[in-house]
């Protein structure tokens, strides 16, 4: 039955004229955000004896910028951060959406005041002498903590966001480290792969929805719910049937993109004589992209059945995609259920992340599986025993 009723989910979706407009929208992100004619000479770096030359002609933006892990460096950084907040009178908040500009107090700037007198003195802002630094790095963290909650916390001295934008310069030596990484490491393909899941994934975050609000109200429109009462088709069945149908309709257009740009690699690897990883793009939109997908649709799905109305899953799901995809990466918390990494390579700093990754994507699978459960009980509650009309 099962089998049954999954072939002919696929055959009303592949009529929905949504599923197109859909495949539209994926298509337009793939050809306008996503690059695929780079080569790995974009990513050479060039020698310090010819930077400045470039660096003069505008074209050449230098060696890029990796993480501070050096913890005086990050004392520093984060130190003129307090001095630039008490001298602009106001801080930013994370908040549902977007970072909310909120103006500070005369208490809240004498906190701000305090935490950089017990951190260092006045004349470290123009004296960057680490042996002015006034306490250790437990003691820096336990100050700017303090702080982050004096202020009324999710300000970006609170752990979860004190580290984001936190960079320097990278060195030559740093440059030619990541481009031994990209074609040795990332044979080229996984770091491309990456960024088409980072701007492929936001697509899947939130447009899926507009299939997955209405699917369980198709039947109602078109009175056929009588006829499902009246059949010994379990509830989960006929929920799971859909369910699948739908995730492996909307995951096709991204494994036919990901196609198209593995073919494109795969002729610049064969022209420049460096190997490739023919897997690399549908290894990570099943791994990245998926899981989002899954999510996307069991949520929509699941606030359809409890209203009774699919438009209520639109906004909902519109919040939480904003929640998701407003960092470009380094926040793979369980909060985010879109995966970021806007970077081409950085091989090292996936690495560091990989973990974290790894276990956001293993809770949506989960928690998808356990929303198409719920959906399924509270469907089989409404459509009460076999024979009669769902309420």
């Amino acid at each position: 039955m099962f089998w049954n009723l999954l072939k002919k989910e696929f055959k009303y979706i592949f009529k929905d004229i949504t599923l197109y407009i859909f495949i539209v929208v994926v298509g337009l992100f793939y050809f306008t955000q996503f690059s695929s004619s780079k080569t790995t000479e974009d990513f050479k770096p060039i020698p310090p004896s010819e930077l400045k030359e470039k660096l003069s002609s505008g074209i050449y933006k230098g060696y890029g910028y990796k993480d501070i892990t050096d913890p005086k460096k990050e004392i520093r950084e984060v130190y003129m951060n307090l001095y630039r907040d008490y001298e602009e009178g106001y801080i930013l908040k994370e908040r549902l959406l977007l970072n909310t500009q909120v103006n500070l107090d005369d208490n809240q700037k004498q906190y701000l005041k305090e935490a950089m007198e017990k951190i260092a003195p006045e004349e470290y802002l123009n004296n960057n002498d680490e042996g002015l630094i006034k306490v250790s790095y437990e003691e820096y963290l336990n100050i700017v903590r303090d702080l982050d909650k004096k202020l009324g916390g999710s300000t970006n001295y609170s752990d979860k966001k004190r580290l984001i934008g936190l960079s320097e310069p990278k060195t030559y030596e740093d440059a030619v480290k990541d481009y031994k990484d990209l074609l040795e490491k990332d044979k080229v393909t996984n770091a491309a792969a990456r960024e088409f899941s980072d701007y492929m994934g936001i697509t899947a975050g939130f447009f899926p929805v507009f299939l997955a609000a209405f699917i369980l109200m198709k039947d109602k429109r078109s009175k056929m719910q009588e006829l499902i009462c009246s059949r010994s088709v379990s509830s989960y069945t006929y929920i799971l049937s859909k369910y699948a149908a739908l995730c492996v309709a909307l995951l096709i257009p991204y494994l036919l993109f990901a196609t198209h740009a593995t073919v494109i690699f795969y002729n610049i690897g064969k022209f420049n004589n460096y190997d490739i990883s023919i897997l690399a793009f549908y290894k990570f939109t099943l791994w990245w992209i998926a899981p989002t997908i899954f999510f996307t649709i069991a949520l929509g799905m699941l606030i359809s059945v409890i209203f009774n109305n699919g438009i209520i899953a639109i906004p909902v799901q519109f919040i939480l995609w904003i929640n998701s995809i407003k960092t470009l990466g380094g926040d793979y918390s369980l909060s985010k259920f879109v995966i970021r990494f806007n970077t081409f390579g950085d091989y090292s700093n996936y690495i560091k992340w990989s973990s974290s990754i790894a276990n956001n994507r293993i809770f949506y699978m989960i928690v998808s599986v356990v929303l198409i459960l719920i959906t399924s009980l509270i469907w089989s509650k409404k459509r009460g025993a076999v024979g009669e009309h769902i309420k």
